[in-house]
């Protein structure tokens, strides 16, 4: 053991004249040098001579320290990386053993190599340990944060698939009622118009129009004939009871009713100005079709 002590002590002190003894005596003798020169020019003063050869191998003394303060943090910090790679355990490991464990076992392992660790490394074995011990407990505390944004994203999910859910209802009820709607319409214009329809060809055109104008407002009908004269009067009412109940008074508007019942029955419209078409609800009670108001939020009519 103590001729272990006794070759360490030697290296250091043949380490040490290497590193300050050599470079010493190199950077006094530049120092000489600079001095007998400037002396030279201030005519072989002594003073001059001392000064700068402090000057110049303080000079020359701070580079070579600085110098030496990188190469010797080079190896250190190389040796650091070493030291932490030989002791990180991989990805395949972490993942083969539970947390607690895991974490045990990697504060061992450090131990461990921070004892095989050679000297230049002691410097950054306990900031290395301390490291290592805060990321341990930084995984363990962000566990619970991590299970509390995992439910809020379940949740969030759950939501999003309601909504969605919710939103193919309604369009599956808006879209059955309006189904209903358009149904109710045809059995109103059968019931009413056969009496006065030329016949039953006539009849089926007069419903496929009303169809069509309930798919789309701005549909042109075709003419259709009458056995029977209906008045204005019956005409305007008959449009506005199916208008009313078909729902948006944007697109059906009084100039758009106006339109339909002047190209569907131009014989009978054919002297009567728009402008008074469009008083759908004059008489509301007179002629042989009357109006039928439907009821709040309802399609039905009230000719049973």
């Amino acid at each position: 053991m103590n001729n272990v002590k006794c070759k360490t002590e030697n290296m250091a002190v043949r380490d040490y004249c290497l590193v300050w003894g050599c470079p010493g005596l190199v950077i006094l003798t530049i120092s000489l040098f600079v001095s007998l020169k400037v002396g030279n020019d201030f005519g072989q003063d002594n003073f001059a001579k001392f000064v700068t050869f402090v000057i110049s191998s303080g000079l020359l003394g701070t580079v070579y320290y600085l110098f030496q303060s990188v190469l010797a943090g080079v190896p250190l910090r190389l040796q650091e990386r070493q030291c932490s790679a030989a002791i990180l355990p991989t990805n395949q490991e972490a993942e083969a053993v539970t947390e607690d464990s895991t974490n045990n076992d990697i504060i061992e392992q450090v131990q461990e190599c921070l004892a095989e660790m050679p000297p230049q490394c002691e410097a950054a074995q306990e900031s290395l340990l301390e490291e290592l011990q805060e990321s341990t407990i930084e995984i363990s505390d962000s566990a619970e944060p991590t299970k509390e944004v995992s439910d809020t994203t379940e949740t969030s999910t759950v939501q999003s698939d309601l909504y969605a859910q919710r939103c193919k209802e309604y369009q599956r009820e808006q879209e059955q009622r309006r189904q209903d709607t358009i149904e109710a319409i045809m059995e109103y214009v059968v019931h009413t118009m056969s009496p006065y329809i030329y016949d039953n060809e006539e009849l089926e055109k007069l419903c496929d129009a009303i169809r069509k104008w309930a798919d789309d407002w701005q549909h042109i009908p075709v003419p259709i004939r009458l056995k029977s004269t209906l008045t204005t009067l019956d005409l305007r009412h008959f449009v506005w009871n199916i208008a009313e109940r078909l729902g948006s008074k944007k697109d059906y508007t009084g100039r758009i009713r106006a339109d339909f019942i002047k190209r569907m029955f131009p014989d009978v419209m054919r002297d009567i100005e728009q402008d008074s078409i469009r008083n759908f609800k004059f008489q509301p009670d007179t002629g042989n079709i009357v109006i039928d108001e439907p009821d709040k939020g309802d399609y039905h009519f009230h000719f049973e």
